[in-house]
């Protein structure tokens, strides 16, 4: 096979060393359209929409991870919609996206192999072999060496080899988790793509968000954008993270203002009874410091005002996912269960945690019953406070299908 011929994902892991990143879908989903094994429309934004076929006019053999796409584009189609911006197929509805993109990955990956384009990734048994020879090598040489070297020569060989087992075992030769390797043919491929005039469209851009694995993806740090369905239209929702602000609250202005005139009383008290050189530059520079930091401190606190700290309104979950914490005294696991709600008053979403399961440590154990309480799609009603970023009733008024 050419190298111009190859599907569009297999074109994404080859320019991506091996690794499949979601750039992977929007390539393809063009390309579907190209090959009318979907359909597009461009709105008057310039936003691409797909659907899928109609059963009888579906194309009769698509690979795996066409089909596969196909499928993420017809559970996304919820709410009365029949179409799905390119954008939406992206990670935003969180834990859904995670378990899907595992399988597209797994089936363009399988693709690619099949072409003889990559090998599978390096096992763990191997890389510490090849650990074991790497350092078996440089103690002999360095036993090889050391009784050659003149004494003044041999204090710095052996400094230098303390230096080298620090350094190789900060930063481990040969990673222990490595992805799938190019073989010659792919590497090959990979180097005229990148030459190619059609490069563009793949070029993989500088931040790929969900790239580094499902939390990646998710608005649990900071202020994310995702694509809602609600009200039978598609539209972006600016989603608020699941952490509060950290800072603008009162109690910090309280310990700054108290901490700015400790040391200003402390300074004028020095100056007068110690006879120190430049009192009043030492008095005047903690308040000038305090200045400074409530001038930092006053924007946050409006951006902390602007959030209502209490609300009821029925809303959908547009995002859900978990993540896990551990604690040592005693040995547990505790698993998070979070979800972005959409307001459809405001097209502002407001995370939170609805729900905790501990298990003792390396249980095992799980909660299938927290785990599937809401998908996305779900019509909740919610009584919160988004400025605390906490429940205090949540319930289902409408369910997706399970």
């Amino acid at each position: 096979m050419e190298y111009q011929e190859l599907p569009a994902a297999v074109v994404n892991l080859l320019l991506g060393d091996g690794v499949v990143t979601p750039k992977a879908i929007e390539t393809t989903a063009l390309e579907m359209v190209r090959k009318d094994r979907l359909r597009a429309e461009q709105k008057a934004d310039g936003t691409v929409t797909v659907r899928p076929l109609p059963r009888k006019a579906r194309p009769a053999s698509m690979r795996p991870f066409e089909k596969l796409l196909v499928e993420r584009i017809r559970h996304r189609c919820g709410n009365g919609v029949d179409r799905v911006p390119i954008g939406a197929l992206g990670p935003g509805d969180g834990d859904e996206f995670w378990v899907w993109w595992r399988g597209f990955q797994r089936s363009v990956r399988e693709e690619a192999m099949a072409l003889k384009l990559i090998r599978p990734a390096r096992e763990k048994h191997t890389t510490w072999l090849l650990r074991c020879a790497l350092f078996a090598v440089a103690v002999g040489l360095f036993c090889a060496v050391l009784p050659w070297c003149p004494p003044s020569a041999g204090g710095f060989l052996v400094i230098a080899m303390q230096l080298s087992v620090m350094v190789v075992l900060r930063w481990p030769p040969f990673r222990l988790t490595s992805d799938p390797r190019l073989t010659a043919a792919g590497r090959q491929a990979a180097r005229e793509w990148r030459n190619d005039t059609d490069a563009a469209e793949h070029r993989l851009p500088k931040r790929q968000v969900g790239a580094e694995g499902p939390e990646s993806a998710l608005p649990v740090r900071e202020p994310r954008q995702i694509w809602s369905s609600y009200g039978r239209s598609w539209h972006v929702v600016d989603t608020e993270p699941l952490d509060p602000p950290r800072w603008g609250h009162t109690w910090q202005f309280v310990i700054l203002s108290l901490t700015v005139c400790a040391v200003s009383i402390a300074a004028v008290m020095a100056s007068l009874y110690g006879h120190i050189s430049y009192g009043g530059v030492l008095a005047a520079t903690p308040v000038l410091v305090g200045a400074l930091l409530w001038v930092l401190w006053l924007p946050a606190r409006r951006r902390v005002q602007a959030v209502p700290a209490e609300m009821r309104f029925h809303g959908v979950v547009i995002c859900r996912w978990d993540y896990h914490t551990h604690y040592d005294d005693p040995l547990t696991d505790i698993t998070h269960y979070c979800c972005a709600i959409e307001d459809p008053a405001s097209h502002r979403a407001w995370s939170f945690e609805v729900h905790q399961w501990r298990r003792p440590m390396f249980s095992g154990e799980t909660n299938p019953e927290l785990k599937d309480r809401f998908r996305v799609g779900d019509v909740v009603d919610v009584h919160c406070s988004p400025r605390r970023r906490k429940v205090y009733r949540i319930s289902v008024v409408e369910a997706v299908p399970r």
